[in-house]
Order: structure tokens, then sequence, then C-alpha cells
């Protein structure tokens, strides 16, 4: 079975510029932190304007139904709804999460994904089984990290499922499955 490993998204030498002049923990002083978020929307809008953003990672952001617990509103909805609208989203602190996985996937450790992704090319048994093992495989992957990165596990998991071509439902058992974990 072929199934797709998340890649970091090529840049331009253009983009290559702005990412340069990101930071993504926004740590220096404001008139820098200013120029971080401009240079981020720049780069958005570069990507953008390519179609250089993966469908997976495009849909995280707009698709509703991958919005857990989102109350069927788009992560682009969310913004929205607080009042941020076109570039302003681009700009805002908080969008910078998701550029970060737009040019990089999911944010987990490279043998993780290949755990991962190996309970999928190796797909042995039924659906059910399957499922079973991603979340097996997920629940001990999580059980690795530090315990400050499980949390953030949750999403980076679901992430990763579905850039590996999981369904949606799949993806959201294997979310759940993670989010057990103490």
């Amino acid at each position: 079975m072929t199934v797709p490993k998340p890649q970091p998204v090529p840049l331009t030498p253009e983009e290559s510029a702005l990412f340069d002049r990101i930071d993504f923990e926004l740590s220096g002083e404001y008139a820098s932190r200013m120029e971080s978020l401009a240079a981020a929307a720049d780069l958005a809008e570069s990507l953008i304007a390519r179609g250089a953003i993966p469908e997976v990672r495009r849909r995280y952001l707009t698709d509703p139904e991958l919005n857990v617990g989102g109350r069927n509103k788009s992560r682009i909805a969310v913004f929205e709804g607080n009042g941020t609208h076109s570039r302003e989203i681009l700009e805002h602190p908080h969008f910078l999460k998701y550029l970060r996985y737009f040019l990089l996937g999911p944010d987990l450790p490279e043998e993780t994904i290949e755990r991962f992704r190996k309970v999928l090319i190796d797909n042995a048994g039924t659906s059910g089984m399957m499922l079973d093992a991603l979340c097996q495989c997920a629940r001990a992957e999580t059980r690795r990290l530090t315990l400050e990165r499980r949390h953030e596990a949750v999403e980076e998991f679901f992430k990763l499922a579905l850039e590996c071509g999981v369904d949606d439902g799949v993806a959201r058992s294997i979310r759940d499955a993670v989010r057990s974990v103490r």
C-alpha cells in the first residue's frame, strides 16, 4: 500500500527569505513581532498564490469537519467570527501555527511518523483491526513524548492521519485515542 509521507513545502528563494524573517515564537520586542507577522502574511499570500499548500493542509484550515469541537465552523470561520478577515487573518499571531503546519506538516518526530506510516503500509487485517493498530501506535508514540508535548500530540496525530490518507472519521478516532493518553 502506498502511504503519502508528509513533506515540507519547497520554497522559492523569495519565500525562503520571508521564512527567515519569521519568529514563530514571537519572542522579540513589539516592532520585531510586527515585522515577523508581516513576513508571515507575505509568505502565506505567496504560497496561496502559487498553490503550494497541499490540499489536506488547506482543508485543515477551511473544512468545518476537520475542526473537531469547532461547532460546525472551520478554523477560518472562527477567525472571521472574531472579526478578523482577509489579510488580517494571515497577520494574526494565532495564524502562525497554521502557517508552520502549511510549511512543515505535522509536528512529530520523524521516527514517530515512520512508525505510524509502517502500520498503514503493513495494512494487516480488517478495517477494525487497522483502526485498533493505528490507535495503539499513536498512543504508544504519544507516551514517548515529553509531558509538555502530549497535549500537542492530539492535533498532530490528527493531522498526520489525514496526511497519510486516512479517512476523516478514522483520523478523529486516532485523535481521541491520543487524547486518552495520561
